[in-house]
């Protein structure tokens, strides 16, 4: 019924060069644009009244999930996380990308007006696939996960078209990793692997002795893109940055997943204990149309937005 992610949203300082670094670096295509404002909208991604703005649709040629939305408003804000004092705050935290080549990805982040937080460090991802692991910063300071993977053959991520990826994962920080597992397996993701990752203080910056409770999750048929990684600093607690996380702030905003049936999807949330934010509402959305959407929060406040196309 719900989709891997279709979407995720960012907030920018600047959308020509934002969409010029992830054009650059990852060959990215612009798949629709358009303006931003309206009482719909307002109400979806909690917008101060008659803020406006202009958004891009990115992604690879051809990609329908694991699109980046990135949206610039008429007024400057904050960055949601600062200068990263707190990463252990909860919330929508990071792009996963997979590239073809690590050295050369990192060299064009630079290049493009990137930073580097953490050099490439090879890791085994499960027993079929090792994963040469990197952070950095775009310009906005968003936090990007940047892998190149060495998958066995038959593995779950073998079969690979050779271009930077769509968005692979979307990483959120939770303060208890079963619960959020729990709340997406009811959305129909399941757990690709399951995890604790210790001894990974410095790739990750984190205080001596924190562990990382890792859990990946899929929408099963696919796999490729759109997934969600929930990671919890264990011992190392946070806390929720869901006042912050909003517009004009630049940043990670939200996901968007898809639905047949909208209404069947808000009574599942509903039926779990999610919180929503918005009523349903009529939109317009780049490269997909006219839509009837409605937002809700995640566990630990992340924002999700699920919409259905109308005919």
């Amino acid at each position: 019924m719900i989709s891997e992610v279709r979407m995720a949203t960012l907030s920018v300082a600047n959308l020509t060069a934002a969409r010029g670094f992830y054009e650059n670096v990852f060959d990215y295509v612009c798949h629709g644009s358009g303006s931003l404002g309206g009482k719909a909208q307002e109400s979806l991604w909690r917008m101060p009244e008659g803020l406006g703005g202009e958004y891009c649709l990115l992604g690879p040629r051809g990609s329908t999930s694991g699109l980046l939305r990135l949206m610039q408003f008429d007024r400057a804000g904050q960055s949601i996380w600062g200068a990263y004092e707190h990463p252990e705050n909860y919330g929508h935290y990071a792009l996963n990308i997979r590239v073809p080549e690590i050295q050369p990805a990192m060299d064009r982040i630079r290049s493009q007006g990137g930073r580097t937080k953490s050099e490439p460090t090879r890791w085994t991802v499960t027993p079929e696939i090792t994963a040469w692991d990197s952070l950095s910063y775009d310009p906005d300071g968003i936090v990007l996960d940047v892998f190149e993977l060495e998958p066995a053959e038959g593995s779950l991520m073998a079969d690979y078209d050779g271009r930077c990826s769509a968005l692979q994962t979307m990483a959120l920080h939770v303060s208890d990793a079963r619960r959020s597992a729990r709340f997406y397996a009811a959305l129909g993701f399941r757990p690709w692997y399951d995890k604790l990752l210790q001894n990974m203080e410095g790739f990750f910056k984190l205080p001596p002795g924190t562990a990382l409770h890792n859990i990946n999750m899929i929408i099963p048929g696919q796999e490729s893109v759109g997934r969600i990684e929930i990671a919890q600093y264990v011992g190392f607690p946070g806390k929720s940055l869901r006042t912050v996380a909003v517009p004009p702030n630049t940043g990670i905003l939200g996901i968007a997943m898809e639905t047949r049936d909208l209404a069947a999807t808000t009574q599942l949330l509903n039926s779990i204990g999610a919180e929503a934010n918005s009523a349903v509402v009529q939109t317009t959305l780049a490269h997909i149309g006219s839509v009837k959407a409605i937002t809700y929060y995640g566990p630990d406040d992340e924002l999700l937005e699920f919409f259905q196309r109308l005919a």
